[in-house]
Parts: structure tokens; C-alpha cells; sequence
């Protein structure tokens, strides 16, 4: 199965739109390829589409 992202969705998809701490994803950095569970974070209460620019391109949200 691969793997679906959140920025591969549609700007007004739900789930998009919803607290990152209520979807069942892990963020992936792309430099490093850590990965780890983005709900233990300081950004777990915003939306992935309120995040800055900075969140967009130096990580992958991998939908679980």
C-alpha cells in the first residue's frame, strides 16, 4: 500500500482541515527521514492547512 499525505489533498478536504492531534498520521522529515508522532508536538491543536510554510516543505504528514 503507499503511503497518502496530507498536502496531496485537496485545500478543502477534511481532514485537512481538522486538529492534527484527531487524525491518525505520523510527520516524516524530509532531510533527516525521521519520523515521529506529530499529536506529542506544540502543533497538535492546528490544521495542517493554518501550519506556516516552513512545516509544508521540511516535512511529509504520512496519513496512518
Amino acid at each position: 500500500m503507499s503511503e497518502q499525505y496530507l498536502h496531496e489533498l485537496p485545500e478543502d478536504h477534511r481532514l485537512r482541515n481538522v486538529a492534527i492531534q484527531d487524525i491518525d498520521l505520523k510527520i516524516r522529515c524530509r532531510h533527516t527521514g525521521t519520523t515521529r508522532n506529530p499529536r506529542l508536538w506544540k502543533i497538535r491543536k492546528e490544521t495542517f492547512n493554518r501550519l506556516g510554510e516552513s512545516w509544508r516543505t521540511n516535512f511529509d504528514f504520512i496519513l496512518q
